[in-house]
């Protein structure tokens, strides 16, 4: 039969029961540090969550900002600042036919109707800079130059100076040349203008008194064809008789024409005025083509006339020459007899 140590049970029992409680007090401890570092982590998680919370809710709105940029001297557009906004510009941008500015610079620009108005002030700007002529700087001798270079810098300067002087002094001379021949220009027009105008006014003197010497002509003519016709009423008729029986009698009728014929002479008058001006400048312009005339008064009137002529056929012939030269208004005139 197997023995049982009761004893050593008892003891064992004992020992045992003691150090339980050392075991639960060990088991309490950990217990306890365990829960403080969950909670830990715990707060620490949520703290964690919370912050991506507030961030993701919280999150600051970033504002695109648009800086102004000047528009460079080749007219190109800016650079874009962000890259898909500019890629949908460019595929709904219409194309236009560029225009450049000027035909020395390579660059094309938009249209003026595309651009704003700050660039459009811009393009202005530059553009009345580049017609303006650059300014000349007078050289600055500076402190390290030695005497002689700052003498040279100095006479280059007077010599800049003497060769502006002298290209305004060109100018002035230039403009004053160019006003000059403007004035004698106008002066020399004027002239010719005075000139036409006073030829006009002698050509319409002339015709006024060519057409009054064709009126005083054609009254004279009048006034003469009235004067014979009133003569020949008032001559009496001849008395006829009968020619007494004389010897030869067709001698004495040969004799009587021939000598009317002998005392009967002839004139061409070419006018007659009551003034002595016009009287002179027509006996003026018949001496000037080669006619001989003289002035007799008489009645008030002043008469040119040329000859007298023996016979008629000279008075005739000088008649022809003078209407050939243009006196259509000359007469021929008997006198005597």
């Amino acid at each position: 039969m197997a023995q049982k140590d009761y004893v050593g049970r008892g003891r064992s029992t004992g020992t045992r029961r003691k150090k339980s409680p050392s075991r639960g007090k060990k088991s309490k401890g950990g217990s306890g540090t365990s829960k403080l570092m969950i909670v830990l982590a715990v707060a620490v998680l949520v703290t964690f969550a919370g912050g991506l919370w507030f961030l993701a809710h919280h999150k600051k709105e970033d504002v695109p900002v648009i800086t102004d940029h000047k528009a460079n001297g080749n007219g190109l557009p800016p650079k874009p600042e962000e890259r898909w906004k500019y890629i949908k510009e460019l595929e709904n941008r219409q194309v236009t036919v560029p225009t450049p500015i000027e035909p020395s610079s390579g660059g094309e620009v938009k249209s003026q109707t595309q651009l704003t108005d700050e660039q459009r002030q811009l393009l202005e700007q530059m553009q009345a800079d580049m017609r303006q002529q650059p300014t000349q700087l007078n050289e600055v001798p500076w402190n390290e130059q030695t005497p002689a270079q700052r003498q040279q810098t100095l006479q280059h300067q007077q010599q800049l100076q003497q060769l502006q002087r002298q290209q305004q002094q060109v100018q002035q001379q230039q403009q004053q040349q160019q006003v000059q021949q403007q004035r004698q220009q106008l002066q020399a027009q004027q002239q010719q203008q005075r000139q036409q105008q006073l030829q006009q006014q002698q050509q319409r003197q002339q015709q006024q008194q060519l057409q009054q010497q064709q009126r005083q002509q054609q009254q004279q003519q009048q006034q003469q064809q009235q004067q014979q016709n009133v003569q020949r009423q008032t001559q009496p008729a001849p008395v006829t008789r009968e020619p007494e029986v004389q010897p030869k009698p067709q001698e004495t009728a040969k004799a009587k024409p021939a000598e009317k014929a002998s005392s009967q002479r002839w004139m061409v008058q070419c006018g007659s005025f009551k003034g002595t001006d016009q009287a002179e400048s027509v006996r003026a312009g018949l001496a000037f083509e080669g006619f001989e005339s003289r002035i007799t008064t008489g009645g008030g009137w002043n008469r040119v006339v040329i000859g007298p002529y023996k016979d008629r056929a000279s008075a005739d012939s000088t008649l022809k020459r003078l209407r050939s030269s243009g006196h259509s208004s000359c007469i021929p005139l008997s006198v005597g007899g």
